[in-house]
């Protein structure tokens, strides 16, 4: 596990130093977040999910370019292509500072579009009041300027953590989810916060 969390850090940072191209980012931030996945098929009682990948969204998918995926027989690599659609298709590749970026794809990926974008503006709104930030639910390009913006990570990481924690208490599924749920969470705040440490220029 350590070693692992070592590799993203190194990739991550190489990214930054040395230019490797958006889409090694987006391999990156892929493989943490469908580590949080499981292979097996889960049924819930809305619908069947898959590597996390929900089967109204395999469907949508599949109607948008053509394909025939089924969510019983879903692979990995079919789930790592609908979730690099995904990042682009809600704008997250424009978020600039990569493991941010790769934060708040864990809280779309795993919550859905909307709470994503609620979870995301609640935290700004609290950062900085200053902006008037609308929380309506969609991450459109004032959100993302202002995510952009942000200086003080450990702070937005901080609140961030909060809005998802206290968003996901107030669902009914909770009592039965929450542990795994919170351990998620608060995987990604730990290590964000342990790169701000390690990282001389402060860029976490």
């Amino acid at each position: 596990m350590l070693e692992k969390f070592v590799i993203i850090i190194t990739l991550l940072y190489s990214t930054v130093t040395f230019g490797y191209e958006d889409t090694k980012i987006r391999e990156i931030i892929i493989s943490e977040v469908l580590s949080h996945e499981g292979d097996k098929l889960v049924k819930t009682q809305k619908e069947l999910s898959k590597y996390g990948i929900r089967n109204f969204l395999l469907i949508e998918y599949n109607k948008k370019f053509n394909k025939n995926y089924e969510i019983k027989s879903l692979t990995e690599d079919q789930a790592r292509e609908i979730a690099e659609h995904l990042l682009t298709e809600y704008r997250l590749n424009e978020i600039k500072h990569s493991y941010s970026q790769m934060m708040i794809f864990d809280i779309f990926f795993n919550g859905g579009y909307n709470a994503g974008a609620v979870i995301t503006q609640r935290a700004l709104k609290r950062y900085r009041p200053s902006e008037n930030i609308v929380v309506d639910g969609v991450l459109g390009s004032k959100t993302i300027a202002v995510i952009n913006s942000v200086q003080d990570h450990e702070k937005f990481i901080d609140l961030i953590t909060e809005e998802r924690i206290n968003y996901y208490k107030s669902l009914t599924s909770w009592e039965l989810y929450g542990k795994g749920w919170e351990k998620r969470i608060l995987s990604y705040r730990t290590k964000l916060k342990e790169m701000a440490i390690v990282d001389i220029n402060n860029r976490i």
